[in-house]
């Protein structure tokens, strides 16, 4: 009987309550609002009494506001069903069509069967009964609390029991004794005091040739039998087939028959905390109770060690039980030990658990492998093989039928097992790594100091075995406080007590940490080649690097590097972001660095890391060259022709890792000879920073670099990191600092003859003038810098000082004046490729367009260079051309426009955390609220303003020249 489906919700009570809608399943809530839901479905089209449903959740002792509960669940249960629940009087009666119920649709079936069978269609009745029997997805009320739900559980399972029954007489009436053995030894062992089961297990067993009946008494044969009464023994016999012969009177020893085979059930306790991996859980759930028909549905979980696979593949193969109930196997495979273990001894404990004898058991790997696939056969079981070491030991344990599932873990990425799912496990974002700190140690006091909570979840990498290690430590300590313990990491102390998984009990003393423990298998796995590269590439604390680094850490070729890399990627070792690049996770780095410390001597560290730095500047210098073609720099010109710019243009200033000046800098602490190279390198990267704005992540690099240089008296390389230092501090607002810093420079800029630097500082200088309002003073400061710039040959630096003077201009109301030079530098800059050049000659057309009136060629200027400026890869342009292009919308009286202009502005500012543009961007945003008529609004603009001021700590007077005056938004007016 074939039922299209209902137009109506199907609802699902045999099994985890359930309701679908259009294919969708619906949210039902907790599970208490779930066995609400039950009681209402269990009662369909019939009110239920409040007083009866508090009873059935809570039993004779309900809290006090169980009344409010109830209601509370109903108005949420009605958001998901609609008015299918009516309220009558003080109870709620569900509203429920026909053959929309699975229970319902159950009991039709069975009703059907029972006709068919009182007509003798015993072969239609088998059918029907087993599609009704289909209908259940496990335990009827999985999963719900309450009374009520205790006791139709039980009412139901006893209903599919007897069911079932029913079924299995009907099969063994038509022949089907073979298929029925291993079905019957299964529910023998579910229910061994089941004596009717037993009964027709033993039925099967004799008709399929595989043993003898025990004695039993001798019973009169019925001529007829009621649909569903358990027939005599003459009546399961197949046709033809003679009748079953008495008991005789002589008593006889039965033969023993094995009634059943065992149900494993081998995993391991479940974690007590699974955080974090919420989606994770819920896709291999997915794919393993709902397999791809005819497949047999391997599931693989890699990650670093201690990322958490086997804690989260435990909790998902527990939640899988009901699922596989032939049994659940589970081997721990040591992949990461030397001594892996052997898939033939696995195998062999895999029989013994599924009931054969030891002696059975054949010696060959080969053959035992055959022998479990025959043993597993029909049989729903699901493998758990725990931290694998390569797909051939995997593959000899794999079952040989669909019904089976396999979850495996392991680091390497088993790219040849064919896996139906792959989950690749990251280290836990911030929020989740405290979760977890929280659940060991208590949230109350991760939350009371949540910045040093933070530093501690960075300190642990994310990685949950470290977070547990951690915070099992501190709820050891209750004395201590976060800051305490954070305070012993920086200072090299022991991090991680040693502690088992899942533990929160020290381990013995004198063993390896737990992190230790865990990491260090792994590596000991490796080839000495491969374990030195891993040591090395520790050394430089920077977030990734590409294979050429790599080589140059390592000492070796690319090609060697680049195969060294992948396989330690493939080992779980590292991490591949995209092609090409390659980093470790921090917990990891840290074990590299230790056993760099311990194996590899001082001398040889210091070689390899003056090699990466050298490496970073030859990567560098291909980037200012095509970032500044025409700029002429002693010792970044590199040699012949200019290649185009490479893929490691943002790995130099990487704004979520070290960037290339922190790893300068961090490298000068080991090797300050190595002084030259990183000044020279930060002078490479200015391009970089500046189209970034990444000046305030450069600040303390470049304080270490120029202190290095000074205390060694090296004046290029002070130079160079002064003027680098001092340009931060100009763009950060800060010109008091920003000044002497440039003058130390220019002075020793000067002694060794540095023009380009010299050039430089002077238009820095200039800026330093411009926040000031000196225009004057900064008139001639751009005048000196287009001198030096032509005396030393750089048009690049020439055509820079023109345009950075046209601001200045403007300001002195010299405005043809900027026009005109607007335009030289453009076309200057479109014949030398430089589209640096070339976007920030169009944004002073736009500002030069503005304050001569024509706004509407100022909209088109700003929008040409926002657009080159993104081509380009600046942000900054983009940010301060949408500034200036609310400033011409407003000027031209264009409100609309200027404010959707303004609110982009104002998010691509706090994007690159510019404070001086974001506040221009409020006050212009601000005006253009209050020309149009709101208030409300301008008066919110304003005073965000007034609070990023602020909290940024820069000046906040009438006419701030911060913001009227910044050389990139000095030709703006401040609204009134």
């Amino acid at each position: 009987m074939d039922r299209a489906e209902p137009a109506e919700p199907f609802f699902s009570v045999l099994g985890a309550v359930r309701v679908r809608s259009a294919g969708v399943q619906l949210p039902l809530g907790s599970p208490q609002q779930r066995a609400l839901l039950a009681m209402l479905l269990l009662r369909r089209n019939d009110v239920v009494d409040l007083d009866e449903i508090v009873d059935g959740l809570w039993g004779e002792e309900p809290p006090r506001a169980a009344v409010g509960t109830v209601r509370s669940h109903v108005y949420r249960l009605r958001r998901a069903l609609g008015s299918r629940i009516a309220t009558h009087g003080q109870g709620y009666l569900l509203h429920v069509a026909p053959g929309t119920l699975d229970l319902d649709v159950f009991d039709e079936l069975v009703a059907e069967a029972r006709g068919c069978t009182a007509e003798e269609g015993t072969g239609e009745a088998a059918e029907l009964l087993a599609r009704a029997l289909g209908l259940w997805q496990g335990a009827p009320l999985a999963g719900l609390p309450g009374p009520h739900a205790a006791i139709h559980r039980e009412r139901l399972s006893e209903l599919r029991l007897s069911v079932l029954l029913e079924r299995i007489e009907l099969d063994l009436r038509l022949g089907r004794h073979d298929r029925l053995v291993p079905e019957l030894t299964g529910l023998c062992a579910e229910h061994p005091l089941h004596g009717r089961l037993r009964e027709l297990a033993g039925l099967a067993l004799v008709h399929s040739g595989r043993g003898a009946p025990a004695a039993r008494d001798e019973r009169p044969a019925r001529p007829h039998r009621p649909p569903g009464t358990p027939p005599a023994a003459d009546e399961l016999r197949a046709p033809g087939e003679p009748p079953v012969p008495p008991a005789p009177t002589e008593p006889r020893v039965p033969v023993p028959v094995p009634l059943s085979l065992p149900r494993p059930a081998q995993l391991p306790c479940p974690p007590d905390h699974v955080i974090g991996r919420t989606e994770v859980v819920a896709e291999l759930l997915d794919t393993l109770k709902t397999p791809r028909p005819g497949s047999l549905p391997i599931v693989t979980v890699t990650g670093t060690g201690g990322v958490g696979k086997s804690a989260l593949t435990v909790h998902v193969a527990q939640r899988l039980r009901d699922r596989y109930p032939d049994g659940q196997l589970y081997a721990s495979l040591h992949g990461t030990s030397k001594d892996p273990a052997d898939p033939g001894t696995v195998l062999a404990g895999f029989l013994q658990a599924l009931g054969t004898h030891a002696s059975q058991i054949p010696a060959g790997p080969q053959e035992r492998a055959a022998l479990f696939r025959t043993t597993v056969a029909d049989r729903r079981i699901l493998l758990v093989l725990d931290d694998a070491r390569d797909t051939a030991q995997v593959e000899a344990l794999l079952p040989g039928t669909p019904d089976c599932a396999v979850l495996v873990t392991a680091r390497s990425t088993l790219d040849g097992l064919p896996a139906v799912r792959r989950v690749r496990l990251e280290p836990l974002a911030v929020p989740e790594a405290l979760a977890v700190l929280g659940a060991v140690a208590g949230p109350q006091r991760i939350a009371a100091e949540s910045d040093q909570a933070a530093a501690l979840a960075e300190r642990c990498g994310g990685l949950p075995l470290a977070l547990r290690l951690a915070g099992a430590r501190l709820a050891a300590r209750p004395s201590w406080t976060l800051s305490d313990f954070v305070r012993l990491l920086e200072g090299g102390h022991p991090a991680f007590p040693a502690l088992p998984p899942f533990s929160v009990f020290p381990a013995p003393a004198g063993s390896q940490d737990g992190v230790t423990a865990c990491l260090r298998p792994g590596y000991d796995l490796l080839e000495e080649e491969e374990a030195r590269l891993l040591r090395l590439l520790a050394l430089p604390r920077g977030g990734a690097t590409d294979i050429a680094g790599a080589a140059a850490l390592g000492g070796l070729s690319p090609a060697r590097a680049g195969q060294f890399l992948e396989r330690l990627t493939g080992r779980g070792l590292l991490e591949s972001p995209r092609p090409g690049v390659y980093r470790q996770y921090p917990l990891l780095r840290m074990f590299a660095a230790e056993r760099s410390h311990e194996q590899d001597r001082p001398e040889e560290r210091a070689a390899a890391m003056t090699r990466f730095l050298d490496h970073l500047l030859t990567e560098a210098r291909t980037v200012h060259a095509a970032e500044r073609p025409g700029h002429h720099v002693v010792g970044l010109l590199p040699p012949g022709t200019c290649p185009g710019r490479p893929d490691s243009r943002l790995r130099l200033v990487d704004p979520d890792h070290d960037g290339a000046l922190a790893v300068a800098a961090q490298i000068l602490e080991a090797v300050p000879s190595a002084v030259a190279v990183a000044a020279d390198l930060a002078l490479a990267v200015e391009p970089l920073l500046e189209g970034s704005y990444l000046w305030a992540d450069s600040l303390e690099p470049l304080r270490r670099i120029l202190r290095t240089a000074q205390d060694q008296g090296h004046l290029r390389a002070a130079g160079r990191a002064g003027h680098l230092l001092g340009s931060a501090l100009a763009h950060l607002g800060r010109p008091d600092e920003a000044e002497r810093i440039l003058d130390a420079a220019e002075h020793a800029a000067r002694a060794v003859s540095d023009e380009a630097v010299h050039t430089g500082i002077l238009n820095r200088r200039a800026h330093v003038c411009q926040y000031r309002a000196h225009w004057l003073q900064a008139d001639a400061l751009h005048r000196q810098a287009v001198t030096a710039a032509e005396e030393y040959g750089s048009d690049w630096a020439c055509r820079n000082a023109r345009a950075n003077s046209v601001s200045t201009l403007l300001r002195l109301s010299r405005r043809e004046e900027a026009a005109e030079i607007s335009r030289t530098t453009l076309a200057s800059a479109v014949d030398a490729g430089d589209q640096g050049g070339e976007a920030y000659a169009l944004y002073n057309l736009g500002l030069t367009a503005r304050h001569l009136g024509r706004t509407d060629e100022a909209v088109d200027r700003h929008r040409q260079s926002a657009e080159l400026g993104a081509r380009h890869g600046s942000p900054a342009m983009e940010a301060m051309n949408l500034v200036s292009e609310t400033a011409a919308q407003l000027a031209g009286n264009r409100l609309p426009a200027a404010v959707e202009c303004g609110e982009r502005a104002v998010a691509a500012t706090r994007r690159l955390r510019w404070h001086t543009a974001e506040v221009r961007a409020l006050r212009l945003l601000g005006s253009a609220w209050a020309a149009a008529g709101d208030r409300q609004r301008a008066r919110a603009r304003l005073e965000q303003a007034a609070e990023v001021l602020t909290l940024s700590g820069l000046p906040r007077r009438p006419h701030d020249p911060l913001l009227s005056h910044d050389p990139l938004l000095s030709p703006e007016t401040p609204p009134a």
